[in-house]
């Protein structure tokens, strides 16, 4: 009886292997299918935003897809720019897109499709070496952007 116990934990930590080894083969194929995604079939997928709303909704709004447009104002950086998306009386309403399969620059006019992942804080160092947060902006991990006038 005392065999038995050490074969049964055995079969239990290969299954759990077995599964571990599935769900990222699974996770990776899901990346390469977005990838591969039509823009008709992203636009179908993707939801009816606005900025404020998507400010405000942020948690409930994670992980949906959205279509976007705009002017970069913020040139890439470590796969990260910053475009603005909409007009507004008193400023600009900025998103900071994640996107690392090709680079643009500031007055580019990019077009692209991306999950909502979350908010991104612009900061700045201040004097006693600490860090202010100047903004809370929309944070998107995109699938696909290309550029509108480059």
């Amino acid at each position: 009886m005392a065999k038995s116990k050490p074969i049964g934990i055995g079969i239990g930590i290969a299954i759990l292997g077995l599964i571990i080894v599935y769900v990222s083969t699974q996770t990776g194929s899901l990346e390469e299918s977005n990838d591969s995604m039509s823009d008709t079939d992203l636009a179908a997928a993707s939801i009816d935003w606005n900025y404020y709303d998507l400010l405000k909704n942020i948690d409930e709004l994670e992980g949906k897809t959205i279509h976007f447009t705009g002017t970069v104002n913020v040139a890439s950086n470590n796969g990260v720019f910053g475009i603005n998306v909409g007009e507004s009386s008193i400023r600009e309403d900025v998103i900071f897109v994640e996107y690392n399969k090709e680079e643009f620059v500031k007055r580019d006019v990019v077009e692209g499709f991306g999950y909502v992942k979350g908010i991104r804080n612009l900061q700045r160092t201040n004097s006693v070496g600490g860090a202010d947060i100047l903004e809370q902006v929309p944070n998107i991990e995109a699938i696909k952007v290309s550029c509108t006038n480059c």
